[in-house]
């Protein structure tokens, strides 16, 4: 068990999920987040390609049902995150994938958006590779 430096009393380890003896809301939603994050980078990887991504998941109820949405984002090099694509649904309890952005929706999508950013992205390509 660690110990305070000075005192050398044992440091107590309080559970931030109850506070004041009342249960409180989960004491880590970030890592939760980023957990679903997780599923949904995996997700992206497998069923569209290596340049698609999670961005930030939020949390919808639908009646007594949690799921986190989670938009499908199209990256690049230099710029990281060029545009949203698509949305994922992942259940809140099981974390799998509900509901998703056909891949072919994605695709197009994604295909548009870097043809309109073209300029940027090629900016930050070059910009990336001289800064070696």
């Amino acid at each position: 068990m660690p110990t305070q430096r000075k005192t050398g009393n044992p440091i107590r380890v309080v559970s931030r999920s109850r506070v004041n003896g009342v249960a409180s809301r989960s004491a880590f939603p970030r890592t939760r987040a980023k957990t679903v994050q997780s599923v949904a980078n995996a997700y992206c990887l497998l069923h569209y390609a290596a340049g698609f991504s999670g961005g930030i998941p939020r949390q919808l109820r639908l009646g007594d049902k949690k799921i986190w949405i989670v938009p499908v984002v199209l990256t690049s090099p230099g710029i990281e995150a060029v545009g949203e694509v698509g949305v994922l649904a992942i259940d809140s309890a099981t974390h799998d994938v509900v509901g998703a952005t056909p891949r072919a929706e994605v695709r197009a999508a994604g295909a548009r958006l870097s043809l309109e950013k073209r300029d940027e992205i090629d900016a930050a390509f070059h910009r990336a590779r001289t800064a070696r």
